[in-house]
């Protein structure tokens, strides 16, 4: 995956000579629809998705929703499709796994409990299901058609919100916002910093919000180099911000990019000169080379959802009816 491209996030000129390109997108997605049938595996199925290419906190909100749910499901799997991970799959991931294999993502599920990583969603199900799976939650698909997903949950982040709200390749957005409005039980808003969110929710069923939280220990020099490779690079460092830490340089990579040797020699060499202290996130930390890893401090990443409870009453009413 490449970096979101500037023009994603509002309307130009860019975008509008693409828009052809994003009614062959459309076309197509109808056309998958059409054509694709869903499959009920007979294990519940809680799907955490969004609507637009790049991150927007899929992954640390299915982390804290396994905590919330594990006091009443005994067995819940995480399935992820593994991203850039070279296997297909179906495989039930350890904390030890490659993340080359499996994707960083699969690696940071595992560490917080079962994970199955399957580029086909339909074999992952099966095989969380022979494992004992009384629950399995899905990180992205929200668009996908393979199996019946039993609770959908449309992640959106509020900085980001829908970009210029084209469809690819114009914009960021997998499928029309209005058609995603008959796909998904709740919209769960990430707000970023301590406002309101500016989001125009009116339109929207059952809102939720939540926020992010980083956790830094404490650093050797005051002054940082940040670094991260993730889908909204701006978000990690404006949190880091928002705990007055003094960045003074920055360097920003593609999604899921896989740090060489080289990379990671450049910013130590460059921070040990200028006396900074090395600061990225945890999905970035997975993939650095391990002789490296004790010269970069990490940056953990938690979500707190708002009205958890509530939330969680929800999915309950409509688990129970399966």
């Amino acid at each position: 995956m490449i970096n979101t491209p500037n023009f994603w996030k509002e309307k130009n000129l860019i975008s509008f000579l693409l828009s052809p390109l994003s009614i062959i997108y459309f076309i197509g997605f109808k056309v998958y629809e059409f054509f694709s049938r869903q499959v009920d595996i007979g294990v519940p199925v809680i799907c955490v998705g969004n609507l637009v290419a790049g991150g927007s906190g899929k992954t640390p909100i299915t982390i804290e929703l396994r905590k919330h749910l594990s006091k009443k499901y005994s067995k819940i799997f995480v399935l992820t499709r593994g991203y850039k991970g070279k296997l297909k799959g179906p495989i039930i991931v350890s904390k030890n796994s490659n993340y080359l294999d499996v994707s960083d993502e699969a690696i940071i599920h595992a560490q917080n409990g079962l994970t199955c990583m399957s580029k086909n969603k339909k074999l992952g199900a099966e095989l969380c299901k022979k494992n004992g799976a009384n629950l399995i939650l899905m990180d992205d698909g929200l668009q996908s058609k393979d199996i019946k997903k039993n609770f959908k949950i449309l992640v959106v982040d509020d900085n980001y919100k829908f970009g210029n709200n084209f469809l690819l390749p114009a914009g960021p957005l997998r499928q029309t916002i209005n058609s995603a409005k008959s796909n998904y039980d709740i919209m769960l808003i990430i707000r970023n910093g301590n406002g309101d969110s500016t989001l125009t929710t009116e339109k929207h069923k059952n809102v939720f919000y939540a926020e992010k939280k980083i956790k830094l220990k404490k650093l050797k020099y005051k002054d940082v180099f940040a670094f991260s490779g993730i889908g909204n690079n701006e978000n990690f460092v404006n949190k880091l911000k928002e705990l007055k830490i003094n960045i003074k340089m920055i360097k920003k990579f593609p999604d899921h990019h896989n740090y060489s040797n080289d990379d990671i020699s450049k910013i130590i060499r460059t921070s040990t000169k200028k006396k900074l202290s090395i600061v990225c996130t945890e999905k970035d930390y997975i993939k650095i080379p391990q002789k490296f890893k004790k010269f970069i401090n990490v940056a953990y990443l938690e979500i707190n959802i708002f009205s958890s409870k509530k939330l969680i009453k929800l999915i309950d009413r409509k688990l129970i009816k399966i």
